[in-house]
């Protein structure tokens, strides 16, 4: 479940240097992000990612960067393209958000996993999301079942 905790570290001033370098087309590499909402895909403290400018229309599976409705930057999984707004997800949270797309900052393109660089265009990554969103209603599932066994045995 995402807690309060779950966001990228970009500290507001940073924050210019990072549009304009988005902005002139160039990509940016961070790793400074804390939570576990995209866990299994990343693990804080160990992973980063390579973040591009923005599409002019994202698609299901892309992984923008996002000023929450706390004002912290999120990295969730786009899971439903709608008309005026964006459905985005984390891989181990449960709650979707609603996101429009003047609340996008960026767009992964690579995940630097370990000592292993993931593009988000191959196709070990496209199936990865398909089977993690796949499985979504096991998950929720089993995490509904795992709260209510606590409950019982307090």
């Amino acid at each position: 479940m995402i807690s309060s905790s779950d966001h990228l570290i970009i500290k507001e001033e940073l924050l210019p240097l990072i549009r304009e370098r988005l902005d002139s087309g160039n990509k940016v590499r961070y790793l400074p992000f804390c939570g576990v909402s995209m866990l299994p895909l990343l693990r804080q403290g160990l992973d980063s990612v390579e973040i591009g400018p923005l599409p002019e229309k994202m698609k299901k599976y892309d992984l923008p960067v996002y000023r929450g409705r706390t004002g912290k930057y999120i990295m969730h999984r786009v899971v439903a393209v709608k008309e005026d707004h964006y459905v985005c997800l984390g891989d181990n949270t449960y709650i979707y958000e609603h996101i429009l797309p003047e609340q996008m900052l960026g767009i992964v393109t690579t995940i630097k996993r370990g000592e292993k660089l993931i593009p988000v265009t191959s196709r070990s990554y496209r199936l990865y999301c398909r089977i993690w969103r796949a499985i979504y209603p096991i998950r929720k599932a089993l995490r509904s079942l795992k709260q209510w066994l606590r409950r019982l045995l307090k």
